[in-house]
């Protein structure tokens, strides 16, 4: 790797902020060019036309800019994408599209191959808000040199609050208010509060009490 390539190798974020510092520039200058959630960068799918993503699907998603994992309402909303379904393909090691021929034969599987009595509500309630609950303290807790402050980070890139310049949907766009308002239901369905930090009551209900040391690092970090 050598110039400009070597930069971009570091990808959409740290690419942004290498050449920030390189033109002498702040990086929200470069940044706001660069289609990114939490360090990923977006893949082909945008949320601004209303026929593709949710407007919150990289906001709030435990994994930023994975187009194959994003934070959908209602939490058992289809496609397969929706991260709360995503978690139970990462977790059974098997293909997403395996979720094409719907969800009662994936669970229907999973009964017969662990022997588990688990439905699909149950993986809803518990399992999959384990799953997201840790992967979200893990990445408010950040490092070992980024870190995440979900008042500044929760958030799309500036660019998708721009109109559409062309198309069947031109000119359309999402407001700031529309994803505050989306965010704290996301946060809410969760057990999150109002920064998405999972609150005390929601680690016990959910086993995770070993969480709570990790919780107050987060808290203050952020002086809260």
């Amino acid at each position: 790797k050598e110039g400009i390539g070597k930069v971009l190798a570091e990808g959409t974020y740290r690419a942004a902020l290498k050449i920030a510092e390189m033109k002498g520039l702040k990086p929200e200058e470069v940044l706001k060019y660069a289609v990114q959630a939490k360090g990923i960068g977006i893949g082909a799918h945008g949320v601004r036309s209303g026929l593709d993503y949710p407007l919150i699907s990289y906001v709030t998603s435990v994994q930023g800019g994975d187009h194959q994992s994003v934070a959908m309402l209602p939490l058992d909303a289809p496609p397969i994408v929706n991260e709360v379904w995503a978690s139970l393909a990462d977790s059974a090691v098997i293909c997403q599209f395996n979720m094409l021929g719907g969800l009662d034969l994936v669970f229907e599987a999973l009964r017969a191959v662990t022997g588990w009595n688990i439905s699909k509500e149950e993986w809803v309630n518990e399992d999959a808000k384990r799953i997201l609950t840790l992967q979200r303290v893990l990445l408010l807790l950040g490092g070992p040199d980024v870190y995440w402050d979900p008042r500044v980070h929760d958030d799309n890139p500036p660019r998708f609050y721009e109109p559409l310049p062309s198309g069947p949907k031109k000119g359309q766009a999402p407001t700031k208010q529309d994803i505050e308002k989306l965010k704290k239901e996301y946060y809410k369905a969760l057990g999150w509060d109002e920064l998405g930090i999972p609150t005390e009551e929601t680690i016990k209900q959910l086993g995770l009490t070993g969480l709570e040391k990790a919780l107050g690092r987060i808290r203050k970090r952020l002086g809260i």
